[in-house]
């Protein structure tokens, strides 16, 4: 089965920005919520081990090894929380609120994780979530 979404987010290198923390959280949080948004969507369980493709469609190539992977970063960690929400481990904040410790899933020896962009006047990123099966589901 082969599963692609595209989203309208938008994408920067995380490595070279220069802006203060609450709009960097702001950007964050909204790429986090359409992630999840779209997994509820979709509604059926991601067979593992599969590789999931991460493509942002820009204006503006970004630099293959360095900059394009810390663009996705957000987006990778909550992919992976998607996939693996058993996976995923919460604390208590100091004001007593459960948070979820984002970022901790991605390592999994089940995902194989492929970056990619392409020229486009409209930006968004496309998710491609591939595993064995040749069936196709567009989103």
């Amino acid at each position: 089965m082969k599963i692609v979404w595209k989203l309208p987010i938008r994408t920067v290198s995380e490595a070279n920005r220069k802006e203060h923390w609450t709009e960097s959280s702001k950007r964050h949080k909204i790429q986090q919520l359409l992630i999840r948004h779209a997994f509820k969507a979709h509604g059926c369980a991601i067979v593992t081990p599969c590789i999931v493709r991460l493509v942002r469609l820009s204006v503006r190539t970004l630099d293959r090894e360095d900059n394009l992977p810390m663009a996705f970063k957000w987006i990778r960690d909550q992919v992976a929380d998607c996939i693996f929400p058993s996976e995923v481990r919460t604390y208590v904040d100091k004001k007593g609120k459960v948070r979820e410790l984002k970022g901790r899933t991605d390592d999994n020896a089940g995902l194989k994780w492929e970056y990619d962009q392409e020229k486009s006047k409209v930006c968004g990123i496309r998710i491609e979530i591939h595993d064995s099966t040749p069936e196709t589901i567009n989103v």
